[in-house]
């Protein structure tokens, strides 16, 4: 029976079928997804590694609430990267001038008040434990990632 089908017919029925079961899948379960792909309101993007990438989380997508665009996400991680060079380059310099604790929190304050779209942003918490974790590294034990937290929205 099984010597009667040839490699070329089994390899066609075998391709045939992963083609139906994967259709099913994408039509069961990322409907959704599909559909916003074909309507042209998300881009098609591919990751290249197996590693989740840093993006926000999108659950649905519906025609009165609008989509955050690439450009915008863009920005945001930027400005991140920008505050967190500055961060960097602060935190090097309260070593070289041997600041106090309070004296570095105040510097530290100043920083961050020159980045409001991070102070609400969602990644505010990342930036957080980076803070900390810098000023770990660099030998300044001085925060904890609540402290860090208090010092977006203090007002002295």
């Amino acid at each position: 029976m099984f010597t009667q089908i040839s490699w070329t017919d089994y390899l066609l029925a075998v391709s045939i079928l992963l083609a139906i079961y994967y259709l099913f899948v994408g039509v069961r379960y990322f409907s959704g997804d599909l559909k916003a792909l074909l309507a042209g309101k998300r881009k098609l993007t591919l990751k290249t590694s197996g590693f989740p990438q840093n993006e926000p989380l999108q659950t649905e997508v519906s025609e009165d609430i609008s989509v955050t665009t690439d450009e915008d996400s863009d920005d945001e991680f930027a400005e991140v990267e920008h505050l967190i060079e500055k961060v960097k380059a602060m935190i090097a310099d309260a070593l070289g001038k041997q600041l106090v604790k309070e004296e570095f929190r105040q510097y530290l304050r100043l920083v961050l008040k020159e980045f409001p779209s991070v102070k609400t942003s969602v990644l505010r918490p990342s930036v957080n434990e980076l803070i900390v974790s810098e000023c770990e590294k660099q030998g300044i034990g001085a925060f904890n990632e609540d402290e860090v937290d208090a010092l977006w929205s203090d007002e002295r």
